[in-house]
């Protein structure tokens, strides 16, 4: 299967094209925004086909990036407790009996 990359501005105006493209050349068209790729223009037959595995692929990706944000503000509390002075008198005393 072939691939067809078009900015952002080439898509918009082509569009007439790109559909002909995908439907009746079987090309998938790449749409680049400051040169990457952002989305990917298939025929509904072919997503169809890969719907249930890209719900599985979007699930994953949600999940790893609720994971990331949880792991940078756990981090980011972490920084106000480290940058706690841990030498008062209280603590020491606390800390004799162990």
């Amino acid at each position: 299967m072939a691939n067809k990359t078009l900015d952002s501005h080439q898509a918009r105006n082509h569009w007439r094209e790109l559909f002909d493209a995908v439907l009746t050349d079987h090309t998938d068209v790449i749409i680049t925004r400051y040169n990457k790729p952002v989305v990917t223009v298939i025929a509904y037959e072919d997503y169809l086909a890969v719907r249930d595995a890209l719900a599985v692929r979007r699930e994953e990706r949600e999940t790893r990036h609720r994971l990331q944000k949880e792991t940078s503000a756990t981090m980011f509390a972490s920084e106000s407790v480290l940058a706690r002075e841990w030498n008062t008198p209280q603590e020491d005393d606390a800390w004799s009996d162990l």
